[in-house]
């Protein structure tokens, strides 16, 4: 006769809505207050469950911390993926693709993972380098392979690599806006802004990628 209490199923379920309870919770509570700060025990204050919990399935703050920081940025590295910038029109297509980076960039929480990992990146060096692969070098990827239509439509020069046509746009598109963000220079940036700060990247970018622009040899 079967036990009475909750089936097996209900308790999966329960466990598996605790697990993810506890890495969201840790999640806003590494960025808001650093690896350092925050302790198993005031995890499981705020969102209840055991040691038991995070150790058994995590191994302790650090597997936690590793786990909950890779979840984040999957999820902030998600509408890059879903980004729709296929064609060969280099503009159009640099344009939508930098306008979606600087809002990635400028989230608070994408804004708190690089003040996390700048503190963090010695102590969990497999992860801030696992950050850099789902940030920079994805962004990079995606968008080489506009560019490189953008090549073989004879519009784009051929004589640099996509790849790294695709880092120098990138590098160009959001180091200056994103340093201001981390440092507190900039505390709201709209819409506007992340216009205006694209299409003059874009400008400046196309003026030296396109295959009719040549560089004077003139003092």
């Amino acid at each position: 006769m079967e036990r009475p209490g909750l089936s097996g199923e209900h308790r999966t379920k329960r466990g598996e809505e605790r697990v993810r309870a506890l890495k969201e919770a840790a999640t806003d509570m590494f960025l808001e207050d650093g690896f350092d700060a925050v302790s198993v025990d005031g995890l499981i204050a705020r969102v209840g469950g055991s040691r038991r919990n995070v150790y058994d399935h995590f191994g302790g703050k650090e597997g936690l911390f590793v786990e909950a920081v890779a979840a984040l940025c999957e999820e902030l590295s998600r509408p890059l993926h879903e980004l729709q910038i296929q064609g060969s029109d280099p503009q159009r297509c640099l344009t939508v693709f930098g306008q979606k980076l600087l809002e990635i960039v400028l989230q608070p929480r994408t804004i708190a993972l690089h003040r996390l990992m700048i503190a963090e990146g010695r102590r969990f060096p497999d992860l801030a380098q696992s950050i850099w692969r789902a940030g920079h070098t994805n962004a990079q990827r995606i968008l080489a392979k506009c560019i490189r239509e953008g090549q073989a439509a004879d519009l784009l020069r051929n004589d640099i690599e996509a790849e790294d046509l695709a880092s120098d746009f990138i590098n160009l598109t959001i180091t200056s806006i994103q340093l201001k963000a981390l440092v507190g220079l900039e505390q709201e940036i709209g819409v506007a802004e992340i216009e205006n700060a694209t299409s003059a990247a874009v400008a400046m970018f196309l003026n030296g990628a396109f295959k009719t622009y040549h560089v004077s040899n003139k003092a």
